[in-house]
């Protein structure tokens, strides 16, 4: 039950996001500084950061109910991004920072040229502040399962908050916050795990794993293997050009070597490798606490998508579950702000300065972006009120789906033109629209009744089978063989392209051999250190106050738990920043 203490924790929370916002407000005296933090960041701030944007409130909503509903099979889901990082670590980040840009659209245009960042821009703006709707929808779900809010109401409010925290302080605020939230969410859901298994009607692990339905470990119950099969390369793909296209380098531009980026890559494959297996277990749990969520939660349009949040509700101390609703918020706040960041930087760099104002200054365009913070923060809760109003099916099926028909064609010359040089200017554009026309033809196609007679099956598709089935098709099928084909198919007229367009290539392709060795930017990283490490002895030691809540033993260890180790980390922070300071002192 949520109590007066929790309401009072979240609305801590949301005025130390606001305050974060203020205190880097400061920072940004350039759009390389709003968009990229001036590519002076240490690389285990940018890794945090780059780990948290990986997960959203729709990993304990969307991803916890289909833990409800299938069990561990979405544990793959997760560990083929381990796949994809470590593809990452290997090659893909030392190109991503050395392809130095202030954001990944201007990497479009040098590798592609003008017309096909254009063409980009035109269709990556609305399709991101789709995703940042969807997002914003997530934590919506969670929180309006809590308060028993209209979610129309709860998507407003957190809309405004979100936007105000990107609007104030740019790229090092949403960094700042990130670090944070990180700590939080980590010891948060690792309390809420232990609490969980502790309840006798679980029994630990083993009780756990001996109680849930067999399904969640035997996944032929679920779907027909082959096409389980199909479904993993399909994901495995989809988490591959994620985690690899130029779209994702916004993180590895804000480090400042190449060092620094390839070290990043260490925080999200931990985090991935580890994050799951704790997040999983109240999801679990769920089927045997609550086996019938839709009785629970009537106003739900998917009430499975509130197993997280029953689970968190049963077992949380007094402020407890406040402290669990702000990491959830806040990792929604990561994601869309982030988000917000890098459609603002694609705006004002690749729209608004090169088509009407040219001769704009950093000042101007700095002030623009800020404006165009607040314009794109309003788009954003007016898509979630939107796909809260239409959508129909979950969360986690309707995510990847939408990946799959929308950005997943787009993302295709965005990983091959990393690697592949002898393309036409018009390679990329064409084989984004060749791929998502595939795509788009293939899903049609694929519906049950056409596939059962193809392949001559007489037990009818499932409703998951049906949908595992059209991922694999759409993305399997219409991006990887189609538009993979057609994108190196374009390499015999590369000698037949422009002379501007082969130097421009090749330009891009040195810059990609060239290492980036940063200096002269150790004065921003030591206010980095004392910045962030004055913030988190703040917040650490508000939650270490929490200790005085009346409430038992295990509550009152779980706030030492979780503050403690926040504080911890602030005093570390703040100690090296004092004697960073002390040295460049000296040194001057």
């Amino acid at each position: 039950m949520i109590t007066a203490y929790d309401y009072g924790i979240i609305a801590f929370y949301l005025l130390f996001m606001l305050a974060i916002g203020v205190v880097f407000r400061r920072t940004s005296k350039d759009t390389s500084d709003y968009f990229r933090a001036g590519g002076a960041m240490p690389w285990w701030l940018t890794g945090a950061s780059a780990w948290i944007f990986s997960f959203s409130a729709w990993t304990f909503t969307g991803a916890a109910g289909k833990v409800y509903e299938t069990g561990l099979l979405v544990l793959c889901v997760f560990y083929a991004t381990i796949l994809a990082l470590l593809f990452a670590l290997a090659f893909t980040c030392l190109r991503f920072r050395r392809m130095r840009v202030i954001t990944w659209m201007e990497a479009v245009r040098l590798r592609y040229g003008p017309f096909t960042e254009q063409f980009y821009t035109w269709i990556k703006l609305p399709l991101l502040l789709l995703f940042a709707g969807v997002s914003l929808n997530a934590i919506g779900v969670f929180m309006s399962a809590v308060f028993k809010i209209d979610m129309a109401t709860m998507l407003v409010v957190l809309g405004v908050v979100v936007t105000l925290v990107a609007f104030a302080g740019g790229s090092w605020a949403v960094l700042a916050s990130d670090f944070v939230q990180a700590f939080l969410i980590v010891t948060i859901t690792l309390c809420l795990a232990v609490l969980v298994l502790a309840r006798p009607e679980i029994g630990g692990v083993h009780g756990l794993l001996e109680k849930v339905p067999s399904a969640h470990l035997n996944w032929s119950e679920l779907a027909r293997p082959e096409l389980i099969v199909i479904w993993l390369l399909a994901t495995l793909w989809l988490k591959f050009s994620d985690e690899n296209n130029m779209e994702r380098a916004t993180m590895y531009l804000m480090t400042r070597s190449d060092r620094d980026a390839r070290l990043m890559v260490s925080i999200p494959l931990i985090g991935t490798l580890l994050g799951p297996l704790i997040w999983f277990i109240p999801s679990m749990a769920a089927t045997i606490m609550h086996p019938n969520l839709a009785a629970e939660f009537p106003s739900l349009a998917q009430p499975h998508e509130a197993a997280f949040v029953s689970v968190s509700l049963d077992v949380m101390p007094q402020g407890l579950l406040g402290l669990l609703l702000s990491a959830m918020l806040g990792a929604t706040v990561t994601s869309m702000d982030a988000g917000l960041n890098k459609n603002v930087g694609i705006f004002i760099r690749s729209l608004y300065k090169p088509l009407f104002r040219p001769d704009a200054s950093e000042k101007h365009l700095l002030v623009a972006g800020k404006v165009c913070t607040l314009v794109f923060g309003a788009i954003i809760i007016a898509v979630a009120l939107g796909v809260n109003r239409y959508r129909h099916t979950n969360l986690f099926d309707f995510v990847n789906q939408l990946a799959a028909n929308l950005l997943m064609p787009l993302a295709l010359p965005l990983i091959f033109g990393l690697f592949f040089k002898r393309t036409p200017s018009w390679s990329a554009w064409s084989t984004a629209l060749i791929a998502g026309a595939a795509s788009w033809f293939l899903g049609e196609w694929a519906t049950p009744a056409n596939v059962q007679q193809w392949l001559g099956w007489t037990r009818p598709l499932t409703g998951d089978e049906a949908t595992y089935l059209r991922l694999a098709v759409t993305t399997l099928g219409g991006t990887v063989l189609v538009g993979g084909g057609w994108f190196f198919f374009t390499s015999i007229f590369y000698q037949e392209g422009s002379a501007t367009h082969r130097e421009r290539v090749d330009a891009f392709f040195h810059n990609l051999e060239t290492p980036v060795d940063k200096h002269g930017v150790q004065g921003v990283q030591t206010s980095i250190y004392r910045l962030l490490g004055g913030l988190c002895l703040v917040y650490g030691a508000f939650i270490l106050l929490l200790m005085l809540i009346p409430n038992s033993l295990t509550g009152r260890l779980c706030f030492l738990f979780c503050g403690g180790m926040i504080f911890a980390a602030g005093a570390v922070l703040h100690r090296i920043g004092r004697t960073r300071a002390a040295q460049d002192t000296a040194a001057a």
